[in-house]
């Protein structure tokens, strides 16, 4: 993992191959191969970790739990070889970009289903869209590092992204107004997406 890491910011995505990975660590591209069934994999386990214990924190506290999440997500997303690993995934081929979608839909699931417990037991509003909610932990951190404004990520920017998502934008009394509006004027409509 620390190869890999080390070659993606020394080397981007396109010039990391698993034979320099295994050079670096001082083992076989046969021994990364049992572990890993591609490239991609690779990286993304090594980059991203979607699989592990710093995916979803869960205490009494839902406030300060999105708050470890979001620094999770900001010390996964802000180094050099993020940055590296996403421009490379963008433009791997379709299976290996499908692969790791679903590597980042099950940590997103494992994420949704923190936030239906947190409904579940009155922490949130019952009508809230937990698939939203949990687009907003990583989102808007995934939104600064593309934008360069990775840097601009502090413990003000996480506390008032948590505001955000836990109380929402608009003033009390706004809320209110577009609410019953909404509520009266309300049709179904689908949405595509390309």
């Amino acid at each position: 993992m620390a190869a890999t890491l080390s070659l993606l910011e020394a080397r981007g995505y396109n010039g990391l191959s698993l034979a320099s990975v295994a050079e670096q660590a001082g083992t076989t591209t046969a021994a990364i191969y049992r572990r890993f069934g591609s490239k991609s994999e690779l990286v993304t386990r090594a980059v991203f970790r979607t699989d592990g214990d710093d995916v979803v924190a869960e205490t009494a506290d839902l406030a300060a739990d999105l708050e470890t999440m979001i620094r999770w997500s900001v010390e996964k997303l802000s180094r050099p070889a993020a940055l590296a690993a996403i421009v490379g995934l963008l433009g791997a081929p379709k299976r290996s970009r499908v692969e790791r979608a679903a590597d980042a839909a099950g940590a997103s699931l494992r994420v949704i289903e923190r936030l239906d417990r947190a409904k579940a037991a009155g922490q949130l509003r019952p009508d809230v869209d937990t698939r939203v909610l949990a687009a907003m932990v990583d989102g808007p951190v995934l939104h600064a590092v593309l934008g360069g404004m990775a840097d601009s990520i502090d413990e003000s920017w996480i506390s008032s992204l948590v505001r955000t998502i836990l109380d929402g934008a608009a003033s009390h009394s706004d809320r209110s107004d577009r609410t019953t509006n909404r509520t009266t004027n309300r049709t179904t409509r689908k949405v595509t997406v390309p």
